[in-house]
């Protein structure tokens, strides 16, 4: 059958479970710099619409991922953290998350879910789901995705909200909805309440042109 890690997202270990999960943050601070003469307070901006800055991509389970020098992941290893407090770091951190969850290896993915996920009963389903099935092997690269963009839709100091789009070989476009928020001084998936029984991926039929893009090794 021909499965795609394709929605690579969170939702990977619910399909093969059968159990279908449809599963910027950013800092706004202003900052005074004082001298004598009081000088007016300067003020941190920030961009959602730029693109992270320096991105390598590595392979992970078959799956290329970005990783930026200055917005993360900084601590690589088993697993994947140490993002930057930006909309670019929200961004990069729902990318790996959400691909890492759905393709760790056996054995693996308990420390992956620890360091990736809110804490709360999507994650709770998530884990049951997860333990009932075995992945010991790479995404085929034939139906491999790439991640190609995102858009960040909502923020809040504490919470990004983003599409991902991925494209793959027979030229189909996916789309999945994320969501990290800032705790413990970094970004962590926010997996959707499974009452809420929330589609997160569709397949569109174009990127849309206001988002940012990623562009991965050919």
């Amino acid at each position: 059958m021909r499965a795609k890690p394709a929605h690579y997202a969170q939702t990977f270990a619910y399909r093969a479970a059968a159990l279908l999960l449809t599963t910027c943050a950013l800092t706004a601070s202003a900052c005074g710099v004082g001298d004598n003469n009081a000088s007016a307070p300067k003020t941190t901006t920030v961009d959602p619409g730029r693109a992270p800055a320096n991105v390598r991509w590595e392979n992970y389970q078959g799956v290329q991922l970005p990783i930026g020098d200055h917005d993360g992941p900084s601590k690589l290893g088993t697993t994947a953290a140490g993002y930057s407090h930006t909309p670019q770091g929200a961004a990069l951190a729902a990318i790996n998350h959400s691909t890492r969850l759905s393709l760790a290896p056996d054995g693996v993915w308990p420390q992956v879910a620890a360091i990736s996920l809110i804490p709360g009963p999507a994650k709770d389903s998530w884990v049951l789901a997860r333990a009932q099935i075995s992945v010991t092997a790479p995404a085929n690269p034939v139906v491999a995705p790439r991640i190609t963009a995102y858009k960040i839709t909502n923020y809040t100091p504490d919470r990004a909200d983003l599409t991902v789009y991925a494209t793959y070989s027979d030229a189909s476009i996916t789309a999945t909805a994320e969501t990290v928020l800032w705790v413990s001084e970094d970004w962590r998936l926010l997996l959707p309440d499974p009452a809420a029984k929330t589609q997160t991926v569709q397949s569109v039929p174009a990127i849309p042109a206001d988002t940012v893009k990623l562009e991965p090794p050919k």
